[in-house]
């Protein structure tokens, strides 16, 4: 029996990246609209502030990845749901070259039609100025640039700390569970200052819904940028670590030859 040609697996894995980054983004869409979209500061109370709001945003945002990555699906592809960690993966070698562009595609294709689905069911209210297709907005005053830095930095250490588990067999099982933490951390100190999300896919689908964008660039760009300077970091230290453990074995005396 044959086995199905490389182009094959690969549209079908870049169809689950579509669809896990669909799902995800409808739950963090419709997260956003059921709390950050209800904020009533006239009822006062820390709950009806945005920093409020966001300690339960970001566990159920940053382990909504968690479970995407751990689904049945999610393990096939990896459950990248996020172009930055397709690079990061390609180049730690676990990601085909030939997959990077399909997965990139079907990923920003999938944030389209998880908010248009958020959208569908929510009504108008998604659309509203408080919700706004849970589009991210930095704080009043952060330029570009300093979004850029805290996009491309937060990327690179999730990155950098994916790399050591995927790396190691030990650490392996632990990393969805590192990177939903690391994401729902980020939230927390970044999401009413920068926007806190590290994803291109996670602010595409809402961008271009909400008609904003101005920041889509850096979204878009910046954590790529951090996730590739990660990998060149963890690559080096990878290669720098199997030629300290050969050099040990090369050293070593022959075995004398039995008599």
């Amino acid at each position: 029996m044959t086995r199905d040609p490389a182009w094959r697996r690969t549209f079908h894995s870049a169809l689950l990246e579509l669809a896990l980054t669909a799902v995800m983004l409808f739950v963090v869409a419709t997260t956003v609209r059921w709390l950050l979209g209800t904020i009533d500061p006239a009822n006062g109370g820390w709950w009806n502030t945005p920093e409020g709001r966001l300690l339960a945003v970001a566990p159920l945002s940053g382990y909504t990845v968690t479970a995407v990555m751990l689904s049945p699906w999610g393990r096939v592809t990896g459950g990248h749901v996020n172009p930055a960690i397709t690079l990061a993966m390609w180049r730690y070698g676990r990601t085909p070259g030939r997959e990077v562009a399909p997965f990139i595609a079907g990923q920003l294709i999938g944030s389209l039609l998880g908010i248009a689905a958020g959208r569908l069911l929510w009504g108008p209210v998604f659309a509203s100025p408080a919700v706004a297709f849970a589009v991210i907005r930095p704080a009043p005053g952060w330029s570009w640039a300093a979004v850029a830095v805290i996009e491309t930095a937060t990327m690179f250490v999730i990155v950098a700390v994916a790399g050591i588990g995927v790396s190691s067999r030990r650490l392996g099982p632990f990393t969805p569970w590192a990177v939903g933490t690391m994401i729902a951390t980020q939230i927390i100190a970044f999401g009413t200052l920068s926007g806190g999300i590290a994803n291109p896919a996670r602010e595409f689908g809402p961008a271009v819904f909400a008609g904003a964008p101005s920041l889509l660039p850096v979204y878009l760009l910046a954590p790529p940028l951090g996730a590739l300077a990660a990998t060149v970091l963890i690559n080096r230290i990878n290669a720098h670590r199997r030629t300290t453990a050969r050099i040990p074995a090369a050293m070593e005396p022959a075995s004398a030859p039995h008599a």
